[in-house]
């Protein structure tokens, strides 16, 4: 067992961009809360407010802690958010792109990724020359196990019910819609 951790200064390039990924993310909860004040309350699923609001909270524990996992965890869950934007943007100009469900499927895959990087970072805590922020990451394998059950329940809802209109020869849903509703 590592006798001694190494704290790792949140100093550096690294660091400046986890700062400006931590003020994304605030941004984002921002976007929740004028959803809200803005009376369109209905458009949000329990989902969305706990991922945006707890999401804020991962992030500075990250640099709070100076988790060692933060780099990767950065990179792909920027890379999922630069996929998902993009389809809302191509939405909200008026294309409709048929990868929603890739959309979901990319973070779904996020989050699993994240479980199989965690045995290193657990190998390297307990065997190896240690890691930071063991207590961020925690918190954050905690948080990405619900987030995992919550995609994987929305992706069963969402995506389950398509396949079965489909497979009786009539597509009934838009975006989880019902078309004439």
């Amino acid at each position: 067992m590592a006798s001694s951790i190494p704290e790792t200064k949140p100093n550096g390039p690294l660091f400046f961009w986890a700062q400006v990924f931590y003020l994304s993310k605030l941004l984002e909860f921002g976007d929740t809360l004028l959803i809200i004040l803005g009376g369109s309350i209905r458009r949000l699923s329990f989902l969305h407010v706990y991922h945006h609001a707890t999401v804020v909270v991962m992030c500075y524990l990250w640099l709070r802690t100076s988790q060692s996992l933060f780099p990767v965890a950065l990179v792909t869950n920027a890379s999922v958010h630069v996929i998902m934007y993009g389809y809302y943007f191509l939405c909200a100009v008026g294309i409709r792109p048929g990868w929603k469900r890739v959309v979901t499927d990319c973070q779904i895959v996020q989050f699993v990724f994240s479980f199989a990087v965690s045995g290193r970072m657990l190998y390297l805590h307990f065997f190896g020359s240690g890691c930071s922020g063991i207590l961020g990451w925690c918190f954050n394998a905690g948080f990405n196990a619900s987030l995992l059950a919550l995609f994987v329940n929305f992706h069963a809802k969402s995506y389950a019910s398509r396949k079965r209109t489909k497979v009786e020869g009539v597509d009934y849903h838009d975006d989880n819609k019902v078309k004439g509703s």
